[in-house]
């Protein structure tokens, strides 16, 4: 029998978010240790209810935990001019008040709409682990053997950041951090970076500076992978609670899409970010016009703070590549994976 492929998720859930946890835990060729919410999309609080209510929806709730993550970014919360305090949106207007927390979707089109506080799910029975994101993530991975594990943050990358910098014993155990976030020549917090990487770019740089293979799934490869409602209906029609709940939330993330994204709104669809990701693990082959190449982020607090910095130059010194970065995706394998996982979930309960 194959081996399942060990993971942790790592969410600020979220719509995409929720869908990517559907998929990592109905997939049989998952082994999910455990999820780990932190704050993003919206308040860690939220995050950690979501993903409550989403193993619940998948009747995981003896095999998967959730534990609570950091509250706020590494660095970025800490000055009182950055973008993150004054509430400065990408079109440079502050339209907020003040605030050390930002709750602002990476979305941006249609922000509650697309990421609402609370998912169309019941209030959650169960409770998130006692035990903390960063604490979870030093305990398993110190206790896993030297590339065991695989690590799937699909949301700003605080938790694992602040795991590295405890205990970097930790980095050695794992096997490939696949990251949803950032852009090569897309962006959508600001006009340089995706919302992930914003939030807290200091913990992406700690984590892409780590030494351990990473694949990047940015913008450029989820908007080429869109999902659209004429799909969602066919995966509506499995009836299962996960699959409804997928198919709501895409039609959720396409009405939210179509207020502000012209190329969206005439495909009537949208990006399904983060399950890209969970896709990307099993099937790296999904990610198309991948560069193995240089990336880091700018931390610097100005117009490109947060901005992931591709190499793109051919004459680049060997030693100097860190990761894969894709470019595109392949739509229709993303599409047909999503479904047949749904539907060999609908057949394993006898439906």
């Amino acid at each position: 029998m194959e081996e399942k492929r060990k993971i942790i998720m790592d969410v600020d859930t979220g719509s995409d978010d929720a869908i990517a946890l559907v998929m990592s835990m109905l997939d049989e060729h998952f082994d999910l240790l455990g999820i780990c919410s932190v704050n993003g999309n919206i308040e860690v609080k939220l995050t950690t209810d979501n993903s409550l209510r989403v193993v619940e929806c998948c009747e995981k709730e003896e095999d998967v935990k959730v534990y609570k993550g950091c509250d706020l970014p590494m660095v970025s919360t800490l000055t009182p001019w950055s973008p993150q305090s004054t509430g400065i949106q990408s079109w440079g207007l502050i339209n907020e008040p003040p605030r050390k927390n930002p709750r602002r979707s990476g979305d941006r089109p249609g922000d509650k709409e697309v990421h609402p506080e609370h998912l169309p799910l019941p209030e959650p029975r169960i409770k998130e682990d006692s035990r903390s994101a960063v604490q979870f993530y030093l305990e398993t991975l110190l206790a896993a053997k030297d590339g065991e594990i695989t690590l799937v943050p699909v949301g700003p990358l605080t938790n694992l950041a602040v795991a590295m910098r405890a205990d970097p014993r930790i980095i050695p155990k794992i096997k490939e951090i696949v990251i949803m976030g950032g852009g090569h020549l897309m962006n959508n917090s600001s006009p340089a970076s995706e919302f992930n990487i914003w939030v807290d770019p200091e913990a992406a740089e700690v984590v892409i500076q780590s030494g351990c293979k990473i694949t990047w799934v940015p913008l450029d490869a989820t908007h080429a992978a869109y999902i659209t409602v004429e799909e969602s209906k066919k995966i509506r029609e499995l009836g299962t609670k996960p699959a409804v709940l997928v198919a709501d939330l895409i039609e959720q993330r396409t009405i939210g899409y179509a207020r502000s994204d012209a190329e969206m709104r005439d495909l009537k669809g949208a990006p399904i970010h983060d399950a890209l990701a969970v896709c990307a693990v099993l099937h790296p082959e999904v990610l198309k016009d991948v560069l193995h190449t240089n990336v880091h982020v700018d931390v610097g607090g100005s117009y490109a703070y947060g901005q992931t910095i591709v190499e793109r130059r051919i004459r680049v010194i060997e030693e100097e590549k860190n990761c894969y970065f894709a470019l595109n995706a392949d739509r229709k394998m993303f599409y047909d994976w999503m479904y047949e996982v749904l539907k060999n979930d609908k057949e394993k309960r006898g439906l």
